[in-house]
C-alpha cells in the first residue's frame, strides 16, 4: 500500500508535480512522465492545486478518478504516443480527503537501457528531463547521450578506423607493461609481443578487412591527445591545485603538448600528486617497518580511476580533478548509470567504459567491481575525515562530482584558536560536518523531509542518513512524524 501523502506539507519540487486535471488528463502530464523517468523519478498529483504566491499545495479533487486512470493507462500503453511504460499497477493510487479524490502517480527513474523515455516517434525530439520544479525539452545532444548509455554492449570496445596503430604512444605502452610486470611478475601476458598484448587488453581489434585498429579504450588509454580528439572532439583532462588565493597553484592538462595527454599518463601524473596531498598516519608492520600506504591511498586511486572510466568522452567540458586544502574533487562528463543509492551502497558496477576499467585494474587502478564507496569509507575512517559525497547536475550537460575530504576532523581544530574551537563545539553541540548539513537542510526546508529526500539532497546513502537522523532524534535535535518508510523529519523546535 502506498504511503499516504500530507498534501499541505508539500510543494512542487524536482520530484513533485501538481496538476488540476479538472477536465481530464492534462496534455502536460506526458511531458512530466518523460521528465521524471529520464531524471530521478517523482510523483504526479492529479487534483491538486498550487498557490503561485506561497507555492503551497491544496486538494481540489478530480471528478472521476477511475476514468482518469483508465485514460492514463490507455495512452501510456500506446507506443505511437509514449515510447515505453515503466509503471506497474502499484505505482498509481487514489487518495481521498474530505470527500475529494486525488490520483497519485509514482514515476520511477527509468533504467538506462530504457532511456530516453520520449513522446511521439523520435527520441531526439520527444524527450524531457526535470530541472528544479519544471520540465524542459531535451536537446538532441542530450537525447544522444542517453541513447549511448542505453546500449548493453561495451561502447569502448568499438574500433576507431580513422586512427592507425602508429598513434599508440610507445612510451606509454612500455610504462604500462613495466607496471604490470612489477605488480604481477607471473602474469602470462608479460611475455607477449606488443600487438598480441594489446589484443589481449582489447586495446586493439581487427576490422572487417583484417586490419588492426585501436578500440575506443585503446585510443583513450595509449594514444596521444591529437589522435584522441579526432574521435572525441571535446576530450580534455584537467588537474589543478587551489591551495591559496591564486586561480591555481599547479596544473596538468591534456593539451600541454609536453606529454601524451592520454588517460594512463594522466592517471600516473595525478595519482602521485593526490597521494602526496593526503595525510599518512604513522603505523608499523609486524616486522617494525613503517607502512607508508594506507586505506586512503587506495581510496584516492579508486576515486581517480572511477572518474576516468565513468566519463562520457563524447560529453562536453572534459574531466576535471581539483586538489584543495581540505578535499579532492573529481568531476566527469556524464550522469550516473545506476541510482545514487546503488552507487553509495556498493556491490553493483555499471561502468560506462568497462574495457578501460579492466585495463586500470590490471595495474592497481581500482579494487573489485562495485566496491568503490566501501574503499573510500575505509580511507575516510582511517584518517578521521568525513565520508565522500556524490552529486550530479540535473541540467545538460550532465556532470558527476565526487568530493573526498582529506583532512583529519580532529586536526582541523588547529586551524583556529582554542577559544574559537570551544565556541564552535558548543554552538554545534558536537555535530559532525554531515550532521550539521542535515540540520541545516531540515531548517531551510519548507516542509518535513523523508530520509530518502535528505540523502538525495546531500549525496549520502539512505542507510547512513537513517542512522544519523535517529542519532539526531535521540539527542533532541530533530523530530520525527510517522514510522518506518513513511517517517518525515523536521528540526526540533
Amino acid at each position: 500500500m502506498a504511503d499516504r501523502l500530507d498534501i499541505s506539507k508539500l510543494c512542487e519540487t524536482n520530484q513533485i508535480e501538481a496538476k488540476l486535471a479538472k477536465h481530464g488528463l492534462p496534455h502536460s502530464i506526458w511531458e512530466t512522465y518523460s521528465s521524471f523517468a529520464n531524471s530521478e523519478g517523482g510523483k504526479i498529483l492529479l487534483g491538486v492545486a498550487e498557490d503561485k504566491a506561497t507555492r503551497k499545495l491544496s486538494i481540489s479533487g478530480v471528478d472521476n478518478a477511475e476514468k482518469l486512470i483508465r485514460d492514463f493507462w490507455s495512452t501510456l500503453n500506446d507506443r505511437e504516443k509514449v515510447s515505453i511504460n515503466i509503471l506497474t499497477d502499484e505505482d498509481i493510487s487514489v487518495q481521498s480527503e474530505n470527500g475529494k479524490d486525488i490520483v497519485v502517480i509514482n514515476v520511477p527513474a527509468a533504467r538506462r537501457e530504457n532511456k530516453p523515455v520520449y513522446l511521439g516517434p523520435n527520441p531526439l525530439t520527444g524527450a524531457y528531463r526535470r530541472n528544479a520544479d519544471g520540465d524542459y525539452h531535451c536537446t538532441a545532444d542530450e537525447s544522444r547521450a542517453m541513447l549511448r548509455d542505453s546500449s548493453l554492449a561495451p561502447l569502448d570496445r568499438k574500433i576507431v578506423e580513422e586512427v592507425s596503430l602508429d598513434a599508440i604512444s610507445k612510451d606509454t605502452l612500455d610504462t604500462y607493461r613495466k607496471n604490470l610486470a612489477f605488480r604481477r611478475p607471473d602474469h602470462p601476458w608479460n611475455s607477449l609481443p606488443d600487438k598480441d598484448f594489446l589484443l589481449k587488453l582489447n586495446a586493439v581489434d581487427f576490422a572487417k578487412d583484417s586490419t588492426l585498429y585501436p578500440t575506443r579504450a585503446g585510443l583513450l588509454m595509449f594514444c596521444d591527445n591529437q589522435a584522441i580528439t579526432r574521435e572525441f572532439p571535446d576530450y580534455f583532462l584537467d588537474y589543478h591545485e587551489k591551495l591559496g588565493q591564486n586561480r591555481w597553484d599547479d596544473r596538468i592538462i591534456s593539451t600541454e603538448g609536453t606529454w601524451s595527454g592520454n588517460l594512463y599518463d594522466f592517471w600516473l601524473k595525478v595519482t602521485t600528486k593526490l597521494i602526496a596531498a593526503i595525510p599518512h598516519p604513522f603505523r608499523l608492520a609486524p616486522n617494525m617497518q613503517r607502512i607508508d600506504e594506507g586505506p586512503m591511498d587506495k581510496a584516492v586511486r579508486e576515486a581517480l580511476t572511477n572518474t576516468l572510466v565513468h566519463a562520457d568522452y563524447y560529453g562536453r567540458r572534459g574531466t576535471v580533478v581539483i586538489r584543495e586544502l581540505d578535499c579532492l574533487e573529481f568531476t566527469n562528463p556524464g550522469g550516473l548509470r545506476l541510482t545514487k543509492d546503488e552507487v553509495l551502497q556498493g556491490g553493483i558496477s555499471d561502468s560506462r567504459n568497462p574495457t578501460l576499467l579492466a585495463m586500470f585494474n590490471l595495474v592497481g587502478g581500482g579494487e573489485r567491481m562495485g566496491s568503490g564507496f566501501d574503499v573510500m569509507r575505509q580511507g575516510a575512517a582511517d584518517i578521521g575525515a568525513e565520508d565522500a559525497t556524490l552529486t550530479t547536475t540535473q541540467s545538460f550537460p550532465n556532470r558527476t562530482t565526487l568530493t573526498v575530504p582529506i583532512k583529519n576532523v580532529k586536526k582541523r581544530a588547529t586551524d583556529v584558536s582554542e577559544a574559537e574551537n570551544q565556541q564552535s563545539e558548543q554552538a554545534n553541540s558536537g555535530l559532525s560536518n554531515n550532521e550539521r548539513r542535515i540540520v541545516d537542510l531540515l531548517t531551510e526546508s519548507p516542509q518535513p523531509m523523508k530520509t530518502s529526500e535528505v540523502a538525495q539532497q546531500l549525496g549520502l546513502s539512505i542507510s547512513w542518513t537513517s542512522q544519523q537522523l535517529r542519532s539526531l532524534e535521540a539527542r533532541g535535535m530533530v523530530s520525527r512524524d510517522g514510522v518506518t518508510r513513511g517517517a518525515h523529519y523536521t528540526v526540533h523546535k
